[in-house]
């Protein structure tokens, strides 16, 4: 596959992620639930992202109205975004927005799987940190219609997916803005029909692209950074003078990830 197709398929993954979702659930923190603020995150970069520990609105409420939103890709809402906002999921990123809301023209997954429903369920703020709100994904459809992913046009296989459910969260800032996304950490891969592969790349997969992106694989990380240097068709991440200055991990794409002590 072209070094630039893969590249293209990292930001559809990206973009595609943080959209659509059919339903969504209105579940509330158990009374159970024990916050435990004063643990200290191994990762300085995640321990910056607790901010002050005390948000001053609902961020349960606030995520769920924020996926609610996400029902056309076409209709973006810029004022959900803090202006050092970053995505990262499995094997890509770390994407700053304007990098990612690029990505948007030429999107195909939606008009290949018209009956697409994304089940979005189990939302849940993090007991360390208050502004970040997890909630999980699982992702049906039948290819029907053609994948036309930018210039190439993959023929309908009539195949049925269903994705294992993935894994999100969004981090808040003070503000109320989106500081950052995390998306489509697969919970069991042995679920679904997609050998693994959440979200997108299951979509893809279900149209018979096989796309091999596994964390810390070395092959897949060095043809991503060499569509990194093209830059053809979308990024897998962002230029590195681009990516907000609170964003301190080296890890880019698939990369291994960052150890700390």
């Amino acid at each position: 596959m072209p070094v630039s197709k893969i590249c293209t398929l990292a930001c559809l993954f990206a973009t595609v992620l943080i959209s659509n979702v059919s339903a969504f659930s209105t579940q509330k923190p158990s009374a159970a639930t024990v916050t435990s603020t004063s643990v200290k995150s191994k990762s300085p970069m995640f321990e910056s992202l607790k901010f002050d520990k005390n948000p001053q609105f609902d961020i349960l409420e606030k995520s769920q109205r924020y996926i609610e939103s996400q029902t056309n890709v076409e209709t973006f809402n810029e004022d959900w975004y803090s202006k050092d906002y970053v995505l990262r999921g499995p094997v890509i990123g770390p994407i700053n927005r304007a990098d990612l809301a690029a990505t948007r023209s030429g999107l195909g997954v939606r008009a290949a799987f018209p009956d697409l429903k994304i089940e979005t369920f189990g939302f849940t703020i993090d007991p360390e940190n208050p502004y970040r709100c997890f909630y999980f994904q699982r992702w049906r459809g039948t290819n029907s219609n053609d994948l036309d992913n930018f210039v190439t046009v993959f023929p309908a296989t009539g195949n049925q997916m269903e994705t294992p459910v993935s894994c999100f969260s969004i981090v808040w800032n003070p503000e109320g803005k989106i500081v950052y996304q995390q998306v489509g950490a697969v919970v069991d891969r042995l679920e679904g029909n997609t050998e693994g592969k959440s979200a997108v790349f299951g979509a893809l997969h279900t149209a018979g692209m096989k796309i091999p992106a596994t964390p810390g694989d070395k092959v897949f990380a060095f043809l991503q950074r060499l569509g990194h240097l093209s830059g053809k068709m979308g990024r897998s991440w962002s230029r590195e003078k681009e990516i907000p200055e609170w964003w301190i991990s080296k890890s880019r794409g698939a990369d291994a990830t960052d150890v700390w002590e």
